[in-house]
């Protein structure tokens, strides 16, 4: 899972320097990014999907629980109900 991490992070890092067109000069010394509002753009968008999929898959989970604790509670209630009228 960390290397999975570390790999996509990577890719991401380079991926956004690529659209920026990062630029590496060493003759006089110069880091140029003249495109950094495409990456901070591209970056949003990952961010945003990234929050709508865990948003949607906690809601998910939530439903299923929910669900769960019904179909538990009314077994639960037609087991008593039986154990009730086999006393009576």
């Amino acid at each position: 899972m960390k290397a999975n991490l570390i790999f996509f992070l990577a890719i991401f890092i380079i991926s956004a320097l690529f659209i920026g067109h990062f630029r590496l000069t060493f003759s006089p010394f110069s880091i140029s990014l003249p495109y950094w509002h495409r990456a901070v753009g591209v970056v949003l968008i990952v961010v945003g999907c990234s929050v709508y999929n865990i948003g949607e898959n906690i809601s998910g989970y939530k439903k299923g629980l929910d669900e769960g604790i019904e179909i538990v509670l009314k077994r639960l209630q037609e087991r008593y109900n039986e154990k009730d009228n086999v006393q009576r």
